[in-house]
């Protein structure tokens, strides 16, 4: 199996100078400073030598569990709350604990293509939901019905998308509850940009429904939140029926989630408002600033404001090989971006540009694309 497109772009940019790169979802700043000096505090104190409990340290969960009953989430942290290796290895126990060969999965597209890739480690097969770009990427509910079957084990959204930055609405969320209530499916529900949200309110959680408890196992990583990506850590919580399965494939995969990473988890979610306060402000910032510039552009390509995350996800008119305009962009103009192909059907002709990164890299990078635009052509078959 190959690499993503995201890291096969990342890596292809690492081997040329002088490249700005909106591909890999990394934040552009470092983490914070008290997240570091508490995490080397018990580096010194001979704290993060030796494993914790499998489900994670006990105070992060106790601390996880605090933040999530603040969110309105009831999780007790002794058996309904598993501290992760980050998001993927969390996505990856669950799909390993609740599918065996030959279940089905359904996952929407564009979405992040990992889902299908650990589903087809698994040998489970996959089913794909195109979301209605005219309608803001929208669930097109009677094909998604038409989907589930009684092989259907799980169906995942990533809400707010990657790549498109939309969010589901509550009313969407509750019917997605409902079908899968109905059909007896478990929810996956990927939230690791819920932190990151434009609008007025919070976004809505599937999480918050108590009603949905047994249906949903809900996911988040700590790496956007905090700039910990290379700490590789995260969380899931659920109902302890289904946490009890997946601990078993959890403690199988990696015993426990990296000690050290967990305490860096903790510092960051004991100064949790004051540093999600400042990214938020920033993104938002960074938002405006690449959508500004993007609109400069509609010559040549069509965009919807992202609600969450930190990526736009443009079409570029006449592009039918998104690999081979990425690839052509990054060895002319020295810009990375990433391929809509690699989120699925329904994200072909795109590309995904994250504003996580800084506002010099955010202005040169699409500075090199309108100067791509203006003088240069591409295969558009």
């Amino acid at each position: 199996m190959a690499i993503s497109a995201i890291k096969h772009m990342e890596e292809l940019a690492n081997t040329l100078p002088g490249v700005i790169s909106l591909s890999q979802g990394i934040p552009s700043s470092p983490s914070d400073t008290r997240i570091r000096e508490s995490v080397i505090q018990e580096i010194n104190n001979n704290s993060v030598d030796k494993y914790s409990c499998v489900a994670g340290m006990m105070k992060l969960r106790e601390s996880i569990s605090y933040k999530l009953k603040k969110q309105g989430m009831e999780y007790n942290p002794e058996d309904e709350i598993v501290v992760t290796a980050g998001a993927m290895q969390a996505i990856s126990a669950t799909i390993f604990a609740l599918t065996k060969p030959r279940d089905e999965i359904i996952v929407f597209s564009p979405t992040y293509s990992y889902y299908k890739r650990i589903a087809n480690l698994a040998s489970v097969k996959v089913k794909i939901l195109v979301l209605k770009e005219n309608e803001n990427w929208k669930v097109d509910f009677e094909a998604l019905d038409a989907l589930i079957s009684n092989k259907t084990k799980l169906l995942i959204i990533c809400n707010p998308n990657n790549p498109t930055g939309s969010v589901l609405t509550n009313d969407e969320l509750n019917r997605l509850g409902l079908l899968a209530q109905k059909y007896g499916f478990i929810i996956l529900s990927d939230d690791v940009y819920q932190s990151f949200y434009f609008g007025k309110d919070n976004p809505a959680n599937i999480a918050n429904e108590k009603c949905f408890k047994r249906n949903v196992v809900n996911i988040k990583s700590l790496s956007k939140d905090y700039s910990l990506t290379g700490w590789r850590i995260g969380y899931l919580h659920s109902d302890r029926s289904i946490v009890e399965k997946i601990l078993q494939v959890h403690d199988v995969l990696i015993n426990c989630a990296p000690v050290v990473s967990q305490y860096a988890a903790y510092a960051g979610l004991a100064h949790s408002d004051n540093i999600l306060s400042e990214s938020l402000k920033k993104y938002k910032k960074h938002r405006i600033l690449m959508g500004g510039l993007l609109s400069q552009m509609r010559d040549h390509l069509d965009f919807q404001w992202p609600d969450g995350s930190y990526y736009f996800f443009p079409k570029i008119k006449g592009l039918y090989n998104s690999v081979d305009f990425c690839k052509e962009l990054l060895y002319t103009s020295k810009l990375a971006v990433v391929p809509g192909s690699e989120f699925g059907e329904g994200g072909e002709g795109h590309i995904r540009l994250c504003f996580g990164k800084s506002e010099l890299e955010i202005q040169d990078g699409l500075g090199r694309l309108k100067k791509y635009f203006l003088y240069n052509t591409f295969s558009t078959v």
